[in-house]
């Protein structure tokens, strides 16, 4: 082994190391919610809550103009939690990669106003009308409507954070820096194999039938017999 290699041999064996333990939470929480997403029916159950709301006539005549009212209100009044999410804020992105100099932040048409707000194991719906309306033998009155709250409770949390739904920005950074670390990881690995001498007896036949039995999983199980 030449002094150059040894080197990066001990460099390697210092990076998987220390990575490992540093991300060890991590790993094991994208293991763990890895297994649980494969079978989420065993871990999640939903529930659902519908409770009234109102908004004062006043901020009915031009939402526009009274959208963060509306939902600075529902959020202080009813407590409603999330990021907004509406048809035409999903509309905007697909069609344009620039940024709009508006996106409204309800969907506002003129019998209804509607809100969708979600995060990581829930997502609320407010529907606020603009006319008289009845709704399952329910009469609503202009301003008013009603608030679903559905969640999926702990466990849809940590699954929804495993797929990166509905999270912010800096947790999408943290699956992009967990991906690389699975890549310096396995990396790291394969030099500290390589520096075995005779690099162990079936350290290679072990690499090549795990590539060649994953490759035969994926064309079997999921290309030929879900066509057939």
């Amino acid at each position: 082994m030449s002094p150059l290699f040894r080197r990066v041999v001990k460099w390697a064996r210092t990076v998987h190391l220390y990575l490992t333990l540093f991300c060890l939470g991590l790993l094991l929480f994208f293991g763990v919610t890895g297994f649980m997403l494969n079978h989420e029916g065993w871990f999640v159950s939903s529930r659902e809550s519908v409770v009234p709301c109102e908004v004062p006539a006043d901020l009915l005549a031009e939402p526009e103009k009274h959208e963060l009212q509306i939902v600075e209100l529902l959020r202080a009044k009813y407590g409603v939690v999330g990021s907004l999410s509406t048809v035409e804020d999903l509309a905007a992105e697909a069609e344009s990669t620039q940024p709009a100099a508006h996106k409204p932040l309800l969907e506002i048409s003129s019998d209804e106003i509607r809100g969708v707000f979600k995060r990581p194991g829930s997502q609320v719906t407010a529907v606020i009308f603009r006319e008289e309306r009845e709704v399952s033998d329910h009469t609503f009155k202009p301003g008013q409507g009603e608030i679903t709250f559905h969640t999926t409770g702990a466990n849809g949390l940590l699954l929804d954070l495993h797929r990166g739904k509905d999270t912010s920005g800096p947790w999408h950074l943290v699956i992009d820096a967990i991906a690389v670390v699975y890549l310096v990881v396995a990396a790291t690995g394969i030099i500290m194999w390589w520096s075995l001498k005779g690099r162990g007896k079936y350290g290679l036949a072990a690499v090549i039938l795990g590539i060649v039995l994953s490759i035969v999983l994926v064309v079997v199980f999921e290309l030929v017999l879900v066509r057939n």
